[in-house]
């Protein structure tokens, strides 16, 4: 019938329209796509609008040719797509073969109506499909490319919010874990937005401290993680309580160490970012990451930096000399993924600080120390744990052990062994196995 009618309207108007070959090259189209036979008309605006007021029963024919487009278009958009949106997809693709930007334009804009009205507009995902598709082309309105963008925002907004409401580090978020897998393929700044209004509306609710923590729930990629704990540690909110300020603190810290912890993050988060995650660390801390070279020293004394002994290949703790106490790091992860790091000597090049084996690490022995740090070309790995004020390293192999040193009991002579203890008596002896990492970079 529609075809029927338009054939009458095309001979009654065929000395103002100039349509009639392009209708009938696409008689069989116009039949089931009243939009693609609009959108191959040459005819101008209004005319074009008067074929759309007739299809859709239209019976003020003056009215419909003062109407605006967008408005004239809605209803043969609506029939077009009938509720299903994926056809919505079909008349964005035909959009392109509009003859005047005025109607690619109300196209557009019809488009993200019905996107409203189907309820798509609850899903982020489709709303992101459809600013994607949108900016693909140059002649849509700015406005409208803006106003999708944050209802775009909005809603993800919204979504991300559900991970800090909960208590539970099990709960799942399979909607979240979706849209963040869909970022993943998009620019940074679209998560620094939707992360921007998440913090607005959790910390009006929650507590710094408990969003800090609730920051672990999300599993996101690790680009995504380091950006969400950087951008909240740049919240004024965390710095309200000056009571709270060290819990907070610790909080953070214990977020970005699980960062550190995943073999793949130097791999795929990028140096920028990294550099910013490790800016946030203590210093000793900080320096295994960024430094080239460092030294390590005892915090019992000022001038007691490990390297090796005068006169044998045990390792001591010497009076600083920066080539030979500058040592390389090495970092790695355990099979449990943890990490771990090696100390590789930049004055001798082929050796490491290594520990051997001690049966005195599972003794019941009390208060007993053991020589048996040497230089050796055989890679040692270590375990580092922060404390305030320095690091303890723990042989990575077994635990059982903790580097210690300064005890003047021990040395022999020109020899100011370092030594392990059991690891169980670390607080006991918490001064002499702390040691303080200097940045020693420039050590020639």
């Amino acid at each position: 019938m529609a075809a029927c009618v338009l054939l009458l309207l095309v001979l009654a108007l065929g000395a103002v329209l100039d349509i009639g070959d392009s209708f009938s090259s696409n008689s069989s189209s116009s039949s089931s796509s009243k939009l693609l036979a609009v959108l191959n008309a040459s005819a101008p605006v209004n005319e074009v609008l008067f074929h759309i007021d007739v299809w859709t029963g239209e019976a003020d024919v003056a009215g419909a040719l003062r109407g605006p487009a967008s408005s004239n278009l809605e209803s043969v958009i609506r029939s077009e797509v009938s509720g299903d949106w994926k056809r919505g997809q079909v008349v964005l693709q035909l959009a392109n073969q509009a003859r005047t930007p005025e109607l690619k334009q109300a196209i557009y804009t019809g488009l993200w109506k019905e996107l409203q009205q189907t309820k798509q507009i609850y899903d982020p995902l489709k709303i992101l499909d459809f600013y994607d598709q949108l900016a693909f082309n140059s002649d849509v309105p700015p406005a409208l490319l803006q106003l999708v963008h944050q209802a775009f925002i909005s809603r993800s907004a919204q979504l991300l919010e559900a991970p800090f409401y909960t208590n539970s580090r099990t709960a799942t978020f399979p909607l979240v874990d979706s849209l963040l897998h869909r970022l993943t393929f998009s620019a940074l700044d679209y998560l620094r937005d939707i992360l921007e209004l998440v913090y607005d509306a959790v910390l009006a609710l929650e507590t710094p401290l408990s969003v800090v923590e609730r920051l672990g729930n999300f599993t996101g990629s690790l680009t995504q993680l380091a950006l969400a704990n950087l951008q909240l540690l740049q919240r004024e909110e965390l710095t309200r309580d000056e009571a709270a300020a060290d819990t907070l603190g610790l909080a953070m810290q214990d977020n970005l160490r699980r960062l550190l912890d995943q073999p793949s993050f130097e791999q795929e988060v990028e140096a920028s970012l990294r550099q910013q995650i490790y800016a946030q660390l203590p210093s000793d801390e900080q320096l295994l990451y960024t430094a080239h070279k460092v030294c390590i020293r005892n915090v019992t004394d000022s001038n007691a930096y490990i390297y090796e002994c005068p006169q044998t290949y045990l390792i001591c703790s010497n009076a600083r000399d920066p080539k030979k106490a500058a040592y390389y790091i090495q970092r790695g992860h355990s099979n449990d993924s943890r990490p771990q790091f090696a100390f590789y000597s930049a004055f001798w090049r082929n050796r490491y600080i290594l520990m051997e084996p001690s049966p005195l690490a599972t003794s019941n022995t009390t208060n007993a120390i053991t020589k048996n740090v040497y230089s050796r070309a055989n890679i040692s790995w270590w375990r580092v744990v922060y404390r305030k004020g320095g690091v303890s390293l723990y042989d990575a192999a077994t635990e059982n052990s903790v580097l210690c040193g300064g005890d003047p009991i021990h040395f022999d002579g020109l020899e100011r062994h370092v030594y392990t203890r059991k690891a169980s008596e670390f607080a006991a002896h918490r001064e002499e196995c702390t040691w303080s990492v200097e940045d020693c970079s420039d050590a020639t």
